[in-house]
């Protein structure tokens, strides 16, 4: 078994469908089980090194801590397939492929199907299941028609929601809050001509470029003005299916993998604490709406990637039978940070492409606006704690309320000292130290 400075750590891994590929070990003795789950990473190697980062974190900030000395931990780091999602996941280096198309004299129509046909490939990557690989071709040799014929924009659409399972779109009675019903129902030119209009910078939001090529912490390159419309519909819409399919996964990963494994384990030790990061909050969260076990004691959404209605009551949120059913007995954790970008912009970006909406981009009163940009919101008097407001240094005391969710304003500790997308930056000290506390709690 390995460890995380000192702390017995393994794995569980599992499969796109919920299948548990390799089983974690607890040891003997265990008080308290960590399980820990990543988000928009797309690879182990990135899972582990947060995991890594942040309970080394974990360790240092609680050196001293002479109540925690007297639990014994132990952690399982949730690996499945993800993929990673931003505001522009799908759109290549704007100037590599202006400038390749300007050498060969025609500009914006050769840049914009280069775009076009690099976002499908950089798609097509999570979609692997029998007829997938037909339908990647049909949206290839689409591209050429795309920026003026009606048709082909439909049957874009609609090949396009063959990748994707409809049975997982939730339904308007339920009122989800990602428009993912609507994507699945609506005429499918209607879908095409929102996501043509639908660009960050037509919404009001800078376009931003990539800091480093290929860090996995940066911010995706913007594409700009520069391209038709028709290019803005494909990266929209790729992205909006990329988001369909993570949500899909992380949910299945959640309630088909996570819950039995749970709740075997729960037998071998007295606490289990969940967490987890972007998409991999809606694995916990999804594992602890349906698992049996009663030893579910706290749980740490960091930058969650699903709606801030979520566990509304008025909203019907998906996750609303965490609270109805008390399933969390210790505290809940909800980070939140304005630097974030990933949930502040390509979350209701992506969400709100099938519906129209006039609220402030991202914001509290944005219907699709996430969790780890606002905090949980639309809860019921007292289920909130109002006392809890921020994400607190190293060394000082949290009131918590049991079964209570305590909004953390992270604002001044999760942020990338670049400048950049903060959304990974869950593994800073003060997160540790939040997570300690309600584990002693």
């Amino acid at each position: 078994m390995n460890t995380i400075k000192g702390i017995p750590y393994s794995t569980a891994e599992f499969d796109k469908e919920g299948k548990l590929l390799s089983q974690p070990i607890v040891p003997a003795g265990t008080t308290d089980l960590i399980v820990m789950s990543h988000g928009w990473n797309n690879n182990r190697i990135e899972a582990e090194a947060l995991y890594t980062k942040l309970f080394s974190n974990f360790v240092d900030v609680t050196a001293t801590d002479s109540v925690l000395k007297q639990r014994k931990l132990a952690i399982i780091g949730v690996i499945w397939p993800s993929k990673k999602f931003d505001e522009f996941m799908t759109q290549p280096d704007n100037n590599k492929v202006a400038g390749g198309a300007a050498s060969a004299g025609s500009v914006k129509k050769a840049a914009s199907e280069a775009t076009m046909h690099a976002a499908i490939d950089l798609s097509a990557q999570l979609f692997n299941d029998a007829g997938d690989a037909e339908r990647i071709a049909t949206l290839h040799k689409l591209v050429p028609k795309l920026e003026d014929d009606t048709d082909a924009q439909k049957d874009f659409v609609k090949t396009l929601r063959s990748l994707l399972d409809p049975n997982n779109a939730h339904t308007s009675e339920q009122s989800k809050n990602d428009g993912s019903a609507v994507f699945f129902r609506a005429q499918a030119e209607v879908i095409f001509n929102r996501a043509a209009a639908s660009s960050v910078e037509t919404l009001g939001v800078p376009i931003v470029h990539s800091q480093t090529p290929g860090d996995s912490m940066g911010q995706a390159a913007g594409i700009g003005s520069f391209f038709s419309g028709a290019t803005h519909a494909v990266s929209n819409l790729l992205n909006l299916t990329t988001y369909f399919e993570m949500k899909q996964r992380a949910g299945t990963v959640g309630k088909i993998g996570l819950v039995p494994l749970l709740d075997k384990l729960a037998s071998q030790v007295e606490r289990i604490h969940l967490a987890g990061h972007s998409f991999g909050a809606r694995v916990v969260t999804a594992a602890a709406a349906n698992s049996t076990t009663n030893k579910l004691y706290s749980l740490s959404l960091l930058q969650a990637a699903f709606s801030h209605n979520g566990f509304s009551l008025r909203r019907q949120g998906f996750f609303r039978s965490v609270v109805n059913n008390k399933r969390i007995s210790g505290p809940i954790l909800v980070t939140y940070s304005n630097h974030d970008k990933a949930v502040g912009i390509a979350y209701p970006s992506a969400s709100r492409i099938s519906r129209d909406s006039a609220a402030a981009l991202g914001d509290a009163n944005d219907e699709f606006g996430g969790l780890g940009s606002n905090g949980a919101q639309q809860m019921e008097v007292g289920e909130v704690v109002s006392g809890v407001k921020d994400l607190l240094p190293v060394g000082q005391a949290y009131s918590w309320q049991m079964g209570k969710f305590h909004n953390l304003d992270s604002s001044k500790f999760i942020i990338d000292p670049k400048g950049g997308d903060a959304h990974g930056f869950v593994f800073v000290p003060q997160v540790a130290w939040a997570i300690s506390r309600a584990i002693v709690s």
